[in-house]
């Protein structure tokens, strides 16, 4: 299944009819998504997810894909003001692309700006509904916050998206436990 769904995306990028970025990425990632809720296994399910990620990692502007890369440096060197800049940048020049957004979102929480990171991926939620990073995000800001209940939503919302997010099971999990703790 995975072979053929790699066929289908590089046949998806050379047809002849004019078909834009845009256009393309949204159907592969269709694909992708279709794929990786029947993933018979974690390694194949490991494999469509970083296939999106590759995605949505990789705008078509050169440009904004050297901001992105200087802005993830700068998040791994803990380098907040940098990766702000840069993020925020991503966002100017391309708005409509959600991971500009996600990994803006990722610098507020590991600031401790839950509410600026929750906004962040309100937006990119708009854009991509299915972005189980995101949604995950949202699980540990609204944990960060003690909303235990919205947490919990947003994780099971991530799993929705994406069966094989290692965390997600033990995350809803222990949530659930919390929730339970409180009611007694």
């Amino acid at each position: 299944m995975f072979r053929a769904l790699i066929i289908t995306l590089g046949l998806l990028c050379w047809t002849a009819t004019p078909v834009t970025a845009e256009s393309t990425s949204s159907q592969a990632l269709d694909r992708l998504f279709d794929a990786l809720k029947g993933a018979q296994d974690a390694s194949e399910g490991s494999r469509l997810t970083s296939l999106i990620w590759q995605i949505w990692n990789h705008p078509d502007d050169p440009e904004t894909g050297e901001l992105m890369a200087e802005g993830r440096n700068a998040l791994e060197k803990l380098d907040f003001y940098t990766a702000l800049n840069r993020f925020d940048e991503v966002i100017k020049r391309a708005p409509e692309m959600a991971e500009g957004w996600n990994k803006r979102a990722t610098v507020y929480y590991v600031m401790g700006d839950f509410e600026a990171s929750i906004r962040d991926i309100q937006q990119v939620l708009r854009l991509e509904p299915r972005h189980f990073g995101a949604l995950a995000g949202l699980g540990m800001n609204y944990d960060a916050l003690g909303d235990k209940h919205q947490a919990l939503n947003a994780w099971r919302r991530a799993l929705d998206a994406n069966p094989h997010l290692e965390d997600a099971p033990a995350r809803i999990r222990q949530l659930e436990e919390d929730l339970q703790q409180q009611n007694i």
